[in-house]
Formats: C-alpha cells, sequence, structure tokens
C-alpha cells in the first residue's frame, strides 16, 4: 500500500512542473486542481486502509549530515496524515470553482497554484517525518508554501499585511524549534524521534528547556495565546480555500507537534499539564468572546480558530496530568478527546470557510453588516454551512458533540480521581468550557441569522445563483462527515484508536472509557428521522394548502426595510458589553436627544489587546535597534572589520568552549 502514498507524492511533483506546460489559467486551474485530487485520493486510500487495519511501518535511509533519516507510519503520524490529506483534498476540489473569479479579475495563477501544491506537499511529509533535521526543513518548506498562498492578490495592502504577521509568526516558531531539537541531539546524538524517546536520563533542567521550546515553537504555530495574533490577520487576508486549509490542517501541525513532544517525552512535572490547561482555556474563552465582537466573516472564523485550538488544549492537558499521576483512564479521555476534537474541527472549519468564501464572492465585501438574504441565492451553501455552524457549537448530533463530550468527560474523571485543589481548578476548567459553548452558539446565531437570513442588505446578488459543482461537492461532502461522525461516533474513535494504543498506559484504561456515546448513536438517528419526517409533512402541506403570504407586522406598518433587521453589532452588543475591559470596545452612535428624531445608527468594534502589545513591543525593539543604525556606514572597510570581528569572536568561543 505504500506504493499509493508514494504514487501521491509524484503526482504532487508532476504538479509542480505543470505550470510550465500549461499557459492558459482556466485550463490550469482544472488540471493543477484535479491532478492535487488525484495525488490526495491515493494518499487517502494509503492512510485510511493503515489506519483501519493498523501495523506500524518505518522507512531508513541515509542522508549527510542528518545520519540515518526515518519515514515512520505510526498511528499519531497516519491520524494527521489522513486528516491533513482529507481537507487538502476539499481543498482542491473547492479551488476549482472559486478561483475562476480570480481568472475573471485577469490574475496569473501559476506561481499560487505551485505554492499551493507545495503547501499540500510539505503539510503531509510533516506528518510523516521523524527525523528533526527533514522536519523542520519540511516544516520551513510548508512555511514558505503557505506564505505564498496567503499573498496571491498581494495589490491589496491587508493582504501583505496578514501575510507578514504570517511570516513573522511561523518563522520565530521555527526559531524555538531549532533551540528544542538541537537540545534533544546534544542530550541524544540522533536527529531521529525513536531515539529521543529510548533516552531514560532527562535532566529536568535540560527537559524544561525542551518543552519550553517545544511548547511555544508549536504553540505559536498552533495559535494558543498570545501567539495568536498572526491568525485574524491571516486567514481573511488568503483566498478561501486558502485560508480554509491554514485553519484547518496548517495549525493543526502545531498541534501535532505538541502531541509528538508529549508521547516521546517523560512527564515528570505536573505543572506543564496545569501551565498547559490555562494557556488552553483562555485561549478558549478568549478567543470565542472576540469571534463574537467582529464583522467580518473571515476574522470571526479565525478567533474560533483560536478557541477550537484551546478546546483542543484542555484534553492534551488532560493526558498529561493523566501520565504524570498514573492514570490510564485520563490519558484516553484527554488524548481522543483532543486528536478526534482535531479531526472535528478539521472538518467542520474546512466547511465554514468554504462557505464564507461563496458568500464572499457574493456580497463582494466580508462585513457581515452588508450581508443577509443569502439563504435564497446561494441554498447549497446555506445548509451547508448551517451543519458546520452547529457542528462548530458542539451541539448533537454533529460532529463536534461528540469530541467536546470527551474532553467534558475528561474533566469529570479528572475531577474524580485527584486530590487537592485539583477538583476545584476542573470544576472551573468544565464551566468555562460550558460557557464558551454558550458563547459559539450565540455568535452563529449572529453570524448565519445576519448573513443567510432576512433581507439582503447589500443588493448584491438579489436572484438565485450558481454555485460550482465541484466546491457544491466539497462542502456537501464536509458537511455529510460532521453527520456521520456525530451519529456514528465510533467511525471517529476507530481512526483515533492506533495512536491511543501507542500511549505506554492505555491499555489499562477501563473498557468502556467512551461510554455512553455508543448508545447515543440510536437517539441521533431517532432526532434526525424525526427532523425529516417534520420537513416532509411541511413541504407537503404547503404544496397542498399552498402559502399565504402577509405583511411582516400586523399593526398596519408594511414599509419594512433591510435597515430594520438586527445588525451584528446589535445582536451582540449586550455579550459583547461583559468582556468590555478585555476586548476594548468601542461603541459608535448617536443617542436620540431631539423631539424629533435624526438619521443614526450604532456600529461597534473591538481591538485585540494582545495584538496591540505585540505591536508596542515590534516598536520599542525598532527603536532600540535605530540606536545603532550608525553602524550601517556604507564604506566596505568597515563591514570587512565586522566580518574580521565576527570570525575572530566565533573562533575564541570555540577554544573556550
Amino acid at each position: 500500500m505504500i506504493a499509493l502514498f508514494v504514487s501521491g507524492l509524484l503526482l504532487h511533483g508532476l504538479n509542480l512542473i505543470l505550470p510550465a506546460w500549461v499557459r492558459d489559467s482556466r485550463r490550469l486551474n482544472v488540471a493543477a486542481n484535479l491532478l492535487n485530487a488525484a495525488a490526495l485520493l491515493c494518499g487517502l486510500v494509503f492512510s485510511l486502509s493503515a489506519l483501519l487495519v493498523y501495523q506500524r511501518v518505518e522507512y531508513r535511509f541515509e542522508l549527510p549530515a542528518a545520519g540515518p533519516v526515518v519515514i515512520g507510519f505510526d498511528g499519531l503520524s497516519l491520524f494527521f496524515l489522513f486528516t491533513f490529506q482529507l481537507l487538502s483534498l476539499a481543498g482542491s476540489l473547492y479551488a476549482i470553482g472559486y478561483l475562476r473569479h480570480y481568472i475573471e479579475r485577469g490574475l496569473s495563477l501559476r506561481g499560487h497554484l505551485w505554492f499551493f501544491t507545495l503547501l499540500i506537499l510539505s503539510l503531509q511529509l510533516v506528518a510523516v517525518a521523524h527525523n528533526a533535521l527533514v522536519f523542520l526543513i519540511v516544516w520551513e518548506l510548508m512555511a514558505i508554501g503557505a506564505y505564498f498562498s496567503i499573498v496571491f492578490d498581494k495589490d491589496k495592502e491587508e493582504v501583505r499585511r496578514g501575510g507578514f504577521w504570517y511570516f513573522v509568526a511561523t518563522h520565530a516558531s521555527v526559531l524555538l524549534l531549532c533551540v528544542c531539537f538541537l537540545t534533544l541531539h546534544e542530550l541524544t546524538g540522533s536527529w531521529n524521534f525513536d531515539d529521543f524517546a529510548r533516552h531514560a536520563a532527562y535532566d529536568p533542567k535540560t527537559l524544561a528547556l525542551v518543552l519550553l521550546t517545544g511548547f511555544a515553537g508549536f504553540g505559536i504555530k498552533a495559535g494558543f495565546m498570545p501567539f495568536h495574533v498572526w491568525l485574524p490577520n491571516a486567514h481573511p487576508a488568503a483566498p478561501a480555500h486558502v485560508s480554509g486549509l491554514l485553519s484547518a490542517i496548517n495549525i493543526k501541525t502545531g498541534i501535532y507537534g505538541i502531541a509528538r513532544l508529549m508521547m516521546i517525552l517523560p512527564a515528570l512535572d505536573a505543572a506543564y499539564g496545569w501551565g498547559l490547561l490555562a494557556v488552553s482555556l483562555i485561549s478558549a474563552v478568549l478567543g470565542v468572546w472576540y469571534a463574537l465582537a467582529q464583522h467580518d466573516i473571515k476574522k470571526l472564523l479565525a478567533y474560533h480558530s483560536v478557541e477550537n485550538i484551546g478546546i483542543i488544549g484542555l484534553g492534551l492537558s488532560i493526558a498529561w496530568l493523566g501520565r504524570r499521576y498514573g492514570l490510564p483512564e485520563l490519558v484516553v479521555l484527554g488524548f481522543a478527546g483532543a486528536l478526534l476534537h482535531t479531526l472535528n474541527h478539521a472538518i467542520f472549519k474546512g466547511l465554514l470557510f468554504f462557505g464564507a468564501g461563496n458568500v464572499y464572492w457574493q456580497a463582494h465585501s466580508g462585513d457581515i453588516e452588508k450581508m443577509g438574504g443569502f439563504a435564497r441565492v446561494i441554498p447549497l451553501t446555506a445548509v451547508a454551512f448551517l451543519v458546520g455552524a452547529i457542528s462548530i457549537c458542539g451541539l448533537p448530533p454533529f460532529n463536534g458533540f461528540v469530541s467536546e463530550f470527551l474532553i467534558y468527560k475528561s474533566f469529570f474523571r479528572a475531577g474524580d480521581l485527584l486530590r487537592g485543589y485539583a477538583p476545584l481548578v476542573l470544576l472551573f476548567s468544565a464551566v468555562g468550557l460550558a460557557f464558551m459553548g454558550g458563547l459559539a452558539v450565540a455568535c452563529f446565531t449572529k453570524l448565519y441569522g445576519i448573513v443567510f437570513l432576512g433581507a439582503n442588505r447589500s443588493g448584491a446578488a438579489p436572484s438565485r445563483q450558481r454555485e460550482p459543482l465541484l466546491s457544491s461537492v466539497a462542502l456537501l461532502g464536509l458537511a455529510g462527515l460532521c453527520a456521520v461522525i456525530g451519529i456514528f461516533p465510533q467511525t471517529g474513535l476507530r481512526l483515533i484508536a492506533p495512536a491511543l494504543g501507542e500511549l505506554a498506559s492505555t491499555a489499562q484504561a477501563p473498557a468502556g472509557w467512551a461510554s455512553p456515546l455508543g448508545q447515543l448513536q440510536m437517539v441521533f438517528a431517532l432526532f434526525l428521522a424525526l427532523v425529516a419526517a417534520v420537513y416532509v409533512g411541511k413541504f407537503w402541506l404547503q404544496r397542498r394548502a399552498g402559502v399565504r403570504l402577509r405583511e411582516t407586522w400586523g399593526c398596519g406598518y408594511a414599509a419594512v426595510t433591510p435597515r430594520m433587521q438586527y445588525t451584528a453589532s446589535g445582536f451582540a452588543e449586550e455579550l459583547v458589553k461583559l468582556g468590555r475591559p478585555m476586548l476594548a470596545l468601542t461603541v459608535h452612535w448617536k443617542p436620540l436627544l431631539s423631539i424629533v428624531p435624526i438619521a443614526s445608527g450604532f456600529r461597534s468594534h473591538c481591538h485585540d489587546r494582545m495584538e496591540n502589545s505585540w505591536l508596542a513591543l515590534n516598536h520599542a525593539i525598532g527603536r532600540l535597534l535605530g540606536a545603532f543604525r550608525w553602524i550601517q556606514s556604507g564604506n566596505i572597510r568597515h563591514y570587512v572589520l565586522y566580518t574580521f570581528g565576527a570570525v575572530l569572536f566565533y573562533l575564541l568561543c570555540a577554544l573556550v568552549w
């Protein structure tokens, strides 16, 4: 079966030279994305079959400087490989219809499709590279592919700004990871992950350096607060098929890295678990609160990625605590909840970003305040987006409920099994998780209601529009997966079983650790059957009795306009005000002071205080470095002297060392 994976990589390689052969953008768009889809189908067949009939496989070969390089297909690698391939397939199919809008604007796709293919290829290699040196090289290739995919429409200032945020964040990430892996190499004399795991004598101080730099490096990529600020800048700047992959799977490489570190390093200190719990809880609560205050559809979804990364982090923190205290049930519940939510978030967040892309091209804007009534304009997108919205809120019977249920259960079981102040902290965390779920429901009620329901505010696309076939297939396919994993949770649990089996203590976990998810399956199926029956009855009655239309208000006023609908600002005002100190909320409106009312409006916006803090730090460093600008004299003799001084300094360091 490995031949299928290799065939997929070769097809991606062919796609990298395809732009040199095909000059026409329309033909190149179809050919390149279909070739990517074919490659990903080959890879999906391999990874899915390897997960269902699991047997760990690895391949070794020698590289200069890197030594023996391991390409490994263990349970964790296969799970993330499957997730990356699944969403990349959906993104490739969606891009065929979506990129037609850019072709109509006269933009060339040759460079964009090359880097998009590089992004997809490097994502898969990140999941299977078990050599730290090769991992860092592929990580950089992934960063390059993502950056140039983001800045496709580079004539816009906000696109360049978003790309710059991503570029800085990803290189800060790789700098910390270099420190992490170089320290591990210094300890073990190897670059391979398996050798890191077999090393037994970890000094607590050295282990602290490895964990802090590793968690911070991967945390920047994943988008944990306060390192999240690149997400709300880069995601809205990228085309929808790219922002969908950024949120669905690119940030999951950070989760993969944290999970890999947890599997290869000993859990000697509970402080790392409690620290990850605190960071994750803050990320989840503030992420959804910031999302509620947003009026740009893609920025809102980006902040929800921060929230869901926090939820995944909550599961990983429980797994760490379970390892530290020798409680296999907590390890299984926490790790299973985190991995399953990784897959679920990838599915429904890709769905939501692709749906947002369709909305954007109808409204010609990302501003939610200018939208409305799009359920009649793009009905397939509206149905799929509704499924994604229910899923991301963690409501039954869709997939978000299943993974969040496992994380809830891990909190309650940890409260029973741990002692001291731990139950109180875990109860507080469970309440926080419930609170963020309520805010998520309010946020997506606002988003879906204002974007898809009511009357059109902008006047754009007043009648039903044609939705591209392959883009609709991608949307409806992802919506179907949300339902399948929600109604049949054993499907998702079977995919994560190989990764769970590689944790040393999981075999000792109770057999019914996932109960009562199996019993809920019939309840969910009956619920969906009831909903379907109600809708069939509704349409039958409408066809038989017809539909009577009346004015919106029965009090005699029939001159209703779109301006009389709820706005995004007005809908979320009261909830956003609760977090005013954290959200830096600013409200713009004119109070009614005269007897005869004047034209007025209401609008609010918030500033990300953490983003402002990073910008202030950047300006401070810039002013500090500006004091040394005199070094750039422009005189070649000075530069030769600097080089000679640097070489002399390194030689002295080598002698002293």
